[in-house]
């Protein structure tokens, strides 16, 4: 958000700010930039937590996936 911002204060009886009256695009606008930085460190919180599972060895590839799929296939058919 590159222009200013313009602002109007809502004050108390002895002159104290209270609350803050913005135009309703430029709230729109803060809005949308919060909904983005929130989605970004959402993000970055997963990609830490998947980086740390696979450290662990908790994660596999979806090749392992699908093998270990096929052989329990195999296995409930020799069962069966």
């Amino acid at each position: 958000m590159t222009e200013p911002i313009k602002k109007k204060y809502v004050i108390d009886a002895k002159g104290r700010k209270k609350a803050v009256i913005l135009d309703i695009k430029i709230y729109e606008k803060l809005m949308d930039e919060i909904d983005e930085l929130n989605c970004a460190l959402g993000f970055d919180e997963a990609k830490k937590e998947n980086e740390m599972d696979l450290t662990k060895g908790n994660l596999i590839t979806l090749d392992e996936f699908i093998a270990k799929r096929k052989s329990l296939k195999i296995k409930r058919k020799i069962k069966a």
